[in-house]
């Protein structure tokens, strides 16, 4: 059953067209086209929530190429129950992102990033009770689960080895974020940077691919950006630069995908240093909260 292809066609026949153009779309819930941009959003808008999440962000993909490049396991053969026809021609490169995949099937990365991401924010974001954020993360990771077995990229064994994985992470996450904070003098973010650089540098040693060397530029970065903050923020204060920062990151960001085949392996490990640098920087240099709500209100001025 759980590696079984007459599973997934089976699920496959029972998503009508409609629904599998939802799943194609939805899917992203679990991809790193969403979770990247997203979270650079809610962190330059939240800094100080946001910024923990940062390092198990970090963690997490630095995890995927570990467990991907350990088990090694091929995709199932079944066609998804749509095609590209059903979509328009510039959502296509999303679409053949989203149903054809060929990187190694367990665990489902999509599953095993919904659920620590997911996890993160039901664990700690202050809205509502935990077990209401609780029911809404698990429905939301099994609706990705879902979608990767109906569109016929993963097993169902797949989609539970990337929620054991996820479990497994975030347990070990906290444990070692807490461990760290306690017994050292730094603050929970650096920890957390800390984390995730760790398993960037054993994915980098153990796997040496490219999206590992990204993890682990980023990693670094990261949390050399974070520790030296308060200082680059204060000789930035009257700096012209802080103002580009934001439009700085987003490009350095895009950046780092769009060369990341291209260049060196040195140049991918500076290039996503320097993006997640500069990522980090932001809200320590630019009133980006303010801006924000600034920008909210003028678009409600708009639309009455």
């Amino acid at each position: 059953m759980w590696f079984d292809p007459a599973v997934i066609e089976a699920v496959r026949d029972a998503v009508p067209t409609w629904l599998g153009i939802i799943m194609v779309v939805l899917s992203y819930l679990g991809s790193v086209y969403l979770i990247a941009p997203a979270m650079i959003a809610a962190y330059w808008t939240n800094r100080d929530r946001v910024a923990p999440w940062l390092g198990g962000v970090i963690g997490c993909y630095g995890l995927m190429s570990l467990t991907k490049s350990y088990h090694t396991a091929t995709r199932p053969t079944v066609d998804p129950p749509v095609s590209a026809d059903a979509f328009p021609t510039w959502f296509v490169p999303w679409y053949e992102h989203a149903a054809h995949i060929s990187t190694t099937s367990f665990p489902s990365g999509h599953t095993m990033a919904a659920t620590i991401i997911v996890g993160m924010i039901a664990l700690e974001l202050p809205r509502s009770t935990l077990r209401n954020r609780a029911l809404v993360g698990i429905t939301l990771i099994g609706w990705v689960g879902f979608t990767r077995v109906g569109l016929g990229v993963h097993y169902p064994g797949d989609v539970a080895g990337g929620f054991i994985y996820g479990v497994g992470f975030l347990g070990s996450y906290y444990l070692l974020r807490n461990v760290v904070s306690r017994r050292l003098p730094v603050d929970e973010t650096t920890a957390t940077f800390a984390i995730g650089l760790s398993f960037g540098v054993l994915a980098t040693v153990f796997v040496g691919s490219r999206n590992s060397l990204i993890v682990f530029g980023g990693g670094l970065g990261g949390l050399l950006a974070w520790y030296s903050a308060p200082t680059i923020s204060e000789a930035m204060r009257h700096a012209t630069l802080r103002v580009l920062l934001p439009t700085l990151g987003a490009v350095l960001a895009v950046g780092v995908w769009l060369v990341a085949g291209e260049v060196s392996n040195g140049v991918v490990v500076v290039w996503s240093a320097l993006s997640l640098a500069v990522v980090v920087l932001v809200p320590w240099s630019v009133p980006t909260r303010r801006c924000w709500l600034s920008a909210k209100r003028y678009s409600r001025r708009l639309a009455r």
